[in-house]
């Protein structure tokens, strides 16, 4: 009888501990899968998650600039969309920080070269510094930047 009881307390134990292990991964995978792990903390400004995952675009039309065309262009000229699954982002935030993304994408485009745009990966390398300067704003004024996902270019000419 008391094999039996020893048995039985082993195996309650081991259930036990085997539940406390899955709770504890199952809870750690979850909490992996938060904007938390990602950087978003308190130190930003908190949003609802939206409730299905539709993009929502902030628009800046009709952005042109004297850059450096190298005699070959003189005008750079472009339309993008900004993507975000969070519509606060797009509809508001972004929206309020116009001014400052509008300067700031100016100084960046006029800086370009022709020769670095004009090869296959140069629209692309536009993109990815695009979106970092758009990021480094909500960052600067605590929005998680990673809410931005990403941007679009509508229309790119060199002229």
């Amino acid at each position: 009888m008391n094999s039996s009881n020893s048995h039985a307390s082993a195996s309650k134990v081991l259930i036990f501990l085997f539940s406390l292990t899955v709770t504890t991964f199952s809870a750690a995978s979850l909490a992996s899968d938060t904007p938390e792990d990602e950087g978003y903390s308190t130190k930003y400004k908190q949003f609802e998650a939206p409730e299905e995952r539709v993009p929502k675009y902030f628009s800046m039309e009709k952005i042109v600039v004297n850059f450096r065309g190298e005699g070959k262009a003189t005008f750079l000229a472009i339309d993008l969309k900004y993507m975000s699954y969070y519509p606060q982002i797009v509809e508001t935030e972004m929206e309020y920080l116009r001014p400052i993304l509008k300067n700031n994408i100016d100084r960046l485009l006029r800086n370009q070269t022709y020769s670095e745009l004009n090869t296959p990966t140069g629209p692309d390398r536009l993109r990815e510094e695009l979106l970092k300067v758009a990021r480094g704003i909500l960052e600067q004024h605590q929005l998680f930047p990673n809410l931005l996902e990403d941007v679009y270019l509508e229309r790119f000419v060199m002229q």
